[in-house]
């Protein structure tokens, strides 16, 4: 059925065939599988033409429709745009650009491999998912698909017994969606609440995307938690629980589109951009998930999933890496990893593969997709080849060492197979410096799971508070035995202790300016005694789940002892409530939160005070290593090289050198040697 494709430019397009006369809408889809080129000669003359001059009139700028205008219900005039730079987005499509035709391409999840349906490709029998049938009915009755408007669709694309071709065409897999007039998202079939969920999403993005919205919104929802309707909330999280938004592979696909992107569920549309800024409302209240969709599934006998969390990370990252794309930029491979620890991959090695697409060219070169290597060698190679490509070490920023894994893997290579336990502490690698802007220095060694960069040692860990994963219980606090204060005075300290519960950061994970005072996170335990109005905006932020985690957090810390004072002498006990910015205080707890999971306050013998994981211990050390951005905790361990080496066990936050400082220290450069 499938023939060798002839060269580098040929692809496979599947054209939905239309029902026969007479057959039943169950009649088994039937499918057309042509390859063509996409070699820029291909192009119509007219198309050819717009490339060069695109302020001329013409079919791309003003599209005009090939047969007849569809009916709105079809919703296209909401998500169809163009891929090219400075266009619009129109109510119609255009004239093809190919001399062949024109494309779209699938964004999906292959769904249950035992539940499946046949369908007739080129008349021969082949078997897919029931999740993909289901989507093909959907499509075959959209007025794109029976214009003549193609599509390339992975599992019927790629000749998937082919390890060659199959590698050959994951190496395409940006030039396919970014030359595809627009991805195509399928959630999904229509579910019960579905419709209810996506009006929802619709409802959100129009009328609470403001600044002030998660404020107005908390306010709607504390006096009338139905507002919405019942069942709404579970029916949203039922959306954002589907499948979908954990396969790796949809962050190429749906990044390589735009805010109009269609996103498909059923037989209704919605554009992406509606998805998009409802994720974003909601990851940055914690209301809505952790009291009304936690209710909603509590009334149905129903568990909370926390797949939810990755999986509105996921919108989200899309949303960022999108902004990247229009504007003709690449994402930072790291952060790409930080996606890919957490995403599902049938084979654990397009937890690289998979990201290819929006790799930098420089990197993307140096990869070769090999399925018949070890997936332990898949990400050796890519560890090297990252550090070599970027000239940063910002790779092992992604280690969290685990004394009870069974992993075969050097220290300081992530194994991408393993979720990570905690977010990494920013995600914008070049947000802090501690190395300055000093390159990675890498000496070979015989022992290839042994590598050596330059760096210092520059300080131990002395004391560390209560710990995340125990409740925050004051039990498990470790006394600080240095009274070092390299700050110099109180409110120094007070401002270096803030600082460091959000990393000097604030959502969505940005760089604290100087106009930013998140000093009133150490006011929460005196806000919590507070006599406050009903329903006012501070009294429902103080009612929340994440204001008493902060408090709980802070509680907990009270007796930890930082430059020889105990943590509550630092509270702030002399705020106003009606001076409290709610719409800052909400930022601050919510990045506060994503900074604590699976971290504790530390400070170390110099004095500093900062967050690290929870299982660092008193002997691990701390160094700067040249070409990573952050400090990193090591552990010395007995190896057999000869010389001293030393275990990744993570990174962390102390304030104060994260920009440098420590190697104005004198401290001796020494070789590292990490295993």
């Amino acid at each position: 059925m499938l023939q060798s494709l002839e060269d580098r430019n040929e692809f496979r397009l599947i054209t939905i065939l239309p029902l026969s006369p007479g057959d039943p809408t169950s009649a088994p889809i039937e499918c057309r599988l042509e390859a063509f080129s996409l070699a820029d000669e291909c192009f119509t003359p007219a198309y050819k033409q717009y490339l060069i001059d695109k302020d001329a009139p013409g079919a791309w700028k003003d599209p005009r429709p090939q047969s007849e205008q569809p009916d709105d219900s079809d919703g296209l005039s909401d998500w169809i745009h163009v891929a090219h730079p400075g266009d619009n987005a129109t109510t119609f499509l255009p004239e093809f650009r190919y001399e062949w035709g024109d494309f779209m391409a699938l964004s999906y999840t292959w769904g249950d491999p035992t539940n499946v349906r046949q369908v007739l490709v080129n008349g021969h029998p082949l078997l897919i998912t029931q999740n993909l049938d289901a989507c093909l009915r959907a499509l075959r009755t959209k007025h794109y698909v029976k214009d003549g408007w193609m599509l390339w669709i992975d599992a019927l694309s790629i000749n998937q017994k082919d390890i060659i071709e199959r590698a050959g065409q994951v190496k395409r897999m940006r030039e396919i969606y970014a030359k595809a007039w627009t991805p195509i998202i399928w959630l999904g079939e229509q579910a019960e609440g579905s419709n209810m969920a996506l009006d929802l999403i619709i409802t959100l993005s129009s009328n609470y995307a403001s600044r002030d919205g998660i404020n107005r919104l908390t306010r709607t929802l504390h006096r009338n938690p139905q507002q919405f309707g019942k069942g709404c909330w579970r029916a949203l999280n039922d959306i954002i629980c589907r499948r979908y938004w954990r396969r790796l592979w949809i962050l190429q696909e749906a990044t390589l589109g735009q805010s109009l992107t269609p996103v498909l569920c059923g037989d209704r549309t919605l554009p992406w951009a509606h998805f998009a800024v409802a994720v974003n409302l909601i990851v940055n209240t914690d209301e809505v998930i952790n009291v009304y969709i936690k209710n909603e599934l509590e009334d149905v006998g129903l568990s909370f999933d926390l797949v939810i969390w990755p999986n509105l990370g996921t919108v989200n990252e899309i949303q960022v890496f999108q902004k990247l794309h229009v504007d003709g930029h690449r994402p930072n491979v790291f952060r790409l990893l930080d996606f890919s620890r957490s995403a599902l991959a049938s084979n654990p090695r397009d937890k690289i593969y998979g990201l290819l697409a929006l790799m930098d060219e420089s990197l993307a070169s140096l990869i070769k997709p090999d399925y018949n290597a070890a997936v332990e060698d898949v990400y050796h190679s890519f560890t090297l080849d990252a550090i070599k490509a970027t000239g940063s070490l910002d790779i092992i920023r992604r280690i969290e060492f685990d004394p009870d894994s069974s992993s075969t893997l050097p220290s300081w290579v992530p194994d991408l197979s393993i979720e990570p336990k905690c977010p990494i502490l920013v995600t914008n690698d070049n947000d802090f410096a501690a190395s300055k802007s000093i390159r990675a220095s890498l000496n070979p060694l015989a022992d290839t799971r042994l590598i050596s960069c330059k760096g210092c040692i520059i300080d131990h860990f002395d004391g560390m508070g209560c710990k995340w994963t125990e409740g925050w219980s004051p039990d498990t606090v470790r006394p600080t035995n240095s009274s070092s204060d390299p700050y110099g005075t109180f409110e120094a300290v007070r401002e270096a202790i803030w600082k460091s519960m959000v990393a000097c950061h604030r959502l969505p994970s940005e760089p604290l300016d100087a106009d930013t005072n998140y000093s009133s996170l150490l006011a929460t335990p005196h806000l919590a005694t507070a006599n406050l109005p009903e329903h006012s905006p501070i009294k429902d932020l103080v009612d929340s789940s994440v204001f008493s985690w902060c408090v709980r957090f802070l509680q907990g810390n009270a007796d930890f002892v930082v430059a020889g004072r105990r943590m509550e002498e630092y509270f702030v006990k002399d705020v106003a409530p009606d001076n409290i910015d709610v719409v800052y205080l909400r930022d601050a707890l919510m990045q506060r939160d994503r900074v604590n999971l699976g971290r504790r306050l530390v400070t170390t013998m110099r004095g500093y005070v900062g967050v690290a994981l929870e299982i660092v211990e008193r002997s691990d050390v701390v160094a700067v290593l040249f070409g990573c951005s952050t400090p990193m905790v090591l552990r010395q361990v007995q190896g057999d090289s000869g010389c001293t080496e030393w275990k990744v066990v993570g990174e962390c936050y102390l304030h104060g050198i994260m920009d440098g400082e420590a190697l104005d220290w004198g401290l001796e450069i020494e070789d590292i040697v990490l295993c």
